[in-house]
């Protein structure tokens, strides 16, 4: 049993910083250990064998869909993917596939670019803002970008209340950290109203006009499949394009851009061998696969996913009984697989909480250990859109490099995680953004 206070438990440090309460016990106790909370009791299954363990013969025994029958019965969508087993959840992700695929971003990418700049370059240059939110934003505007491939961004106001509403309902149904009543707070209920109301035209608009991708794909899977699309779950699905990849791609942006502006001697580097790539494209935006060629580039994107894991551990339930690491797990039982728990394990990232880009190149590519780097989760839910997410990492970083001035505000170096309702940076790490004159 994990460290706690009676009554307590370990309900303070889970809400503190969870990530690190895990880590510290995972040090201590091993890949096996029991949490308690009020109201909430799991066994944690860490490290290299976990992983290996929900990747292979333990594919079956865990269930995704208890952990979030909360929120879907909430919103009424009891077939969303993410809380889908079996054939249906393999169903639905062969449906969208190709939506969340990296060739999507390639195929939109100079528009990409476009949008980037329009959404960061400054009305008003040196203006300190919140990094965190930038990064919210823009994630949002570019996942729905490519969802409907190239349809106008959405208006900043409306962004903020689509994932308003789901911050509220994870902090409250999923996650248990704050009370129910808080989804009948006046401001709870104008993000739903604002939410409601774009939600409502958007379907509206897309049921006689249908834009290609992933609102064509919804429509088509309601054709093919009524049973996974009843009403709640065509408008879930139509929430998606605006908070997929907020809480994921968003943070480990906001992560990454903190690492920079916090190392001058980093900055500069990055931004040097991005330039030597603008320029053997002639001055266009290199292609996503010659992004990922970009060794302190890529490293950047993987040394921020390994040391802030948005996902870094999910929920699930014990679908029958197993055994694990000597130990029985019943039926029933709450789980938490801690994926992300040898990300700082000594065995295999040398000098683990240092951020070191020369980790992933040869001859120590340290992330090629299998199951060791695993920031996308595991198992039969491992993220789908993992390949867009990391193509439009790699593509945002060198856009803003290549054409905007980044600095940090001085004693902004300080602030640092925050859990609403995953990992993510605290707001008030802040930057300043100018145009940047490009001279080659």
């Amino acid at each position: 049993m994990a460290a706690g206070w009676p009554g307590l438990g370990s309900a303070l440090p889970l809400l503190r910083n969870p990530l690190e309460f895990l880590r510290a016990q995972y040090a201590e106790l091993g890949p096996v250990f029991r949490v308690r909370a009020p109201r909430r009791r799991f066994t944690v299954l860490a490290g290299l064998e976990a992983n290996r363990f929900v990747a292979t013969e333990g594919r079956d025994a865990l269930l995704a869909g208890p952990f979030w029958s909360a929120l879907t019965d909430y919103q009424g969508c009891p077939h969303n993917m993410v809380a889908l087993d079996g054939a249906n959840h393999r169903t639905l992700r062969q449906l969208y596939v190709d939506d969340l695929s990296r060739q999507v971003v390639e195929q939109h990418r100079e528009s990409v670019v476009a949008l980037t700049l329009d959404t960061l370059a400054p009305a008003e240059p040196g203006r300190p803002m919140s990094v965190r939110a930038l990064c919210r934003l823009l994630v949002s505007r570019q996942v729905h970008h490519l969802l409907t491939h190239g349809e106008p961004p959405v208006a900043a106001d409306t962004v903020y209340a689509l994932t308003e509403v789901f911050r509220y309902q994870s902090n409250v149904l999923l996650l248990g950290k704050w009370p129910r009543p808080a989804l009948k707070l006046p401001a709870f209920r104008r993000h739903v109203r604002h939410a409601d109301g774009f939600l409502s035209g958007l379907m509206r608009r897309t049921e006689q006009k249908q834009p290609p991708g992933w609102f064509s794909s919804v429509r088509r899977g309601q054709r093919q499949h009524p049973e996974l699309f009843t009403e709640g779950d065509v408008r879930a699905s139509f929430l998606l394009p605006f908070v997929a990849g907020v809480d994921t791609v968003g943070s480990t942006l906001a992560f990454l851009l903190r690492e920079l502006l916090c190392d001058g001697s980093l900055y500069e580097r990055v931004r040097a061998e991005v330039d030597h790539s603008y320029r053997a494209h002639a001055g266009a935006p290199p292609s996503v696969e010659a992004l990922r060629e970009l060794a302190d580039l890529r490293g950047m994107v993987l040394e921020t996913l390994r040391l802030y894991p948005a996902a870094f551990a999910i929920y699930r339930r014990a679908a029958h009984d197993f055994e694990f690491e000597g130990f029985r797990v019943e039926q029933g039982c709450d789980v938490l697989l801690f994926t992300s728990a040898t990300h700082t394990d000594g065995r295999y990232f040398a000098e683990p909480r240092r951020f070191d880009l020369e980790r992933f190149r040869a001859p120590r590519n340290e992330h090629r250990r299998k199951f060791a780097l695993a920031p996308y989760g595991g198992g039969p839910h491992i993220c789908l859109g993992a390949g867009m997410g990391e193509a439009l990492l790699l593509l945002s970083v060198a856009t803003l490099l290549r054409h905007l001035e980044l600095e940090c505000p001085k004693g902004r170096t300080a602030y640092g995680a925050i859990f609403d309702p995953s990992l993510s940076l605290d707001d008030r790490f802040q930057m300043r953004v100018r145009v940047r004159r490009v001279v080659d």
